[in-house]
């Protein structure tokens, strides 16, 4: 069997499968455990979407971002980059490996001067989470499930489909979804219950409390922050306790109980737990691995 370098192994639709000049590739990513992370590049533009988890990356001469569930991120050719901590944590996500422009290739569906319009424009987003409005979403959804299968099993009517979803996705995230950049209220408001979790996040923290401060229902409140961000109340405080954590694990000596406590979390046994679910590894082993301890 073939051995191939991290975030180098072959797509489940290829290049000549797409017949796309524009379009290397697209991968079906989905692991159940966390795994290793290396410092890697690839020569194409990196477009992910994100269906489940939570991506932390580092990128060389950049600031970092976080990828979560609904949003996209766009990692420009040759930029190396890998997950924080060299921790690649488990989930599920697309990739699609995007071609730089090239003089005189066949890019099909598009005219040349309109795939260099739509490609520079997606590399405007470059390197930021980006949200995906609920119709990009569905064909992302569609197109993972035909990568999932591989073109190998794929008729030449899924594949003639999978062409026309990665050019609706590539049209979709270069143009300017009102949905998603519009500054929608809804978006604004739901911006606000992030900042109230992340104001409380050192409390025992009751759902309740959010659903007064935000003046919703319950149901309508909750179904309203899961389409902002992927998450519920729940696992974005949980997510975000997780975080602070680490950034105290790193840059200060305080005791991992003393850590637990002032993040949140009701016990050392489950900040432990938590810890370890988000990470792979247990707050002193993520300690030492940011000091190069081990």
């Amino acid at each position: 069997m073939a051995e191939y370098a991290y975030g180098q192994t072959p797509p489940d639709i290829g290049e000549k499968a797409f017949s796309l000049a524009w379009l290397a590739g697209a991968r079906h990513l989905k692991a159940p455990s966390a795994g290793e992370s290396f410092w890697h590049a690839h020569g194409e533009v990196q477009l992910l979407f994100c269906f489940k988890g939570e991506f932390e990356y580092e990128f060389e001469g950049r600031p970092g971002a976080v990828l979560t569930a609904g949003h996209y991120i766009v990692i420009p050719a040759r930029l190396k980059h890998r997950h924080m901590q060299a921790i690649d944590p488990a989930g599920h996500r697309i990739e699609l490996l995007v071609r730089p422009p090239r003089a005189g290739a066949d890019y099909s569906l598009f005219p040349h001067s309109v795939a260099r319009a739509l490609l520079s424009s997606l590399l405007e987003k470059s390197c930021r989470p980006v949200q995906a409005s609920r119709d990009l979403v569905r064909i992302f959804l569609r197109l993972d499930a035909l990568a999932e299968l591989g073109e190998g099993s794929l008729s030449p009517k899924q594949l003639a489909l999978a062409r026309t979803l990665a050019a609706l996705v590539l049209q979709a995230c270069a143009g300017n979804d009102a949905e998603v950049h519009g500054a929608k209220p809804e978006a604004r408001l739901m911006d606000e219950a992030t900042a109230w979790l992340e104001h409380h996040f050192a409390e025992d923290v009751k759902m309740d409390g959010l659903v007064a401060y935000m003046g919703y229902s319950r149901s309508r409140l909750f179904d309203l922050f899961r389409r902002h961000t992927g998450l519920s109340p729940a696992d974005y405080l949980a997510r975000y306790r997780i975080r602070m954590a680490r950034a105290m694990l790193e840059k200060t000596d305080r005791k991992i109980s003393d850590i637990s406590r002032a993040c949140g979390f009701a016990s050392a046994q489950y900040f432990n737990a938590a810890f370890r679910r988000q990470t792979g590894l247990t707050p002193s082993a993520w300690r030492e691995r940011s000091r190069g301890d081990i």
